[in-house]
């Protein structure tokens, strides 16, 4: 099984590849990242669980912003987590 790390401020994407077919996908969304095209959380995850590839996010706490910024951070995190179960149980 492989992985990949997507980043977004201080949100960790793990997309874990469970086919052959997953890591193709993968290329083309990391391609459109890279084209510097805007995505939101909600875009990377929405992305994932459309093409049906499992992901998992993770909040960090960033030591090189301040406190305020990382609070803000938090709490958009927290709201798009309750996001992500409406968008799971709607592709479901």
């Amino acid at each position: 099984m492989q992985y990949a790390v997507v980043e977004y401020y201080n949100v960790k994407f793990y997309i874990i590849f469970k086919r052959d077919e997953d890591i193709s996908k993968f290329w083309y969304l990391s391609n459109r990242i890279e084209a510097g095209e805007k995505l939101y959380m909600r875009d990377i995850y929405r992305w994932c669980v459309v093409h049906k590839i499992h992901v998992m996010s993770k909040f960090v706490y960033l030591k090189d912003i301040p406190i305020t910024a990382n609070i803000w951070n938090y709490y958009s995190y927290l709201r798009a987590k309750s996001e992500y179960k409406r968008l799971k149980h709607e592709y479901s």
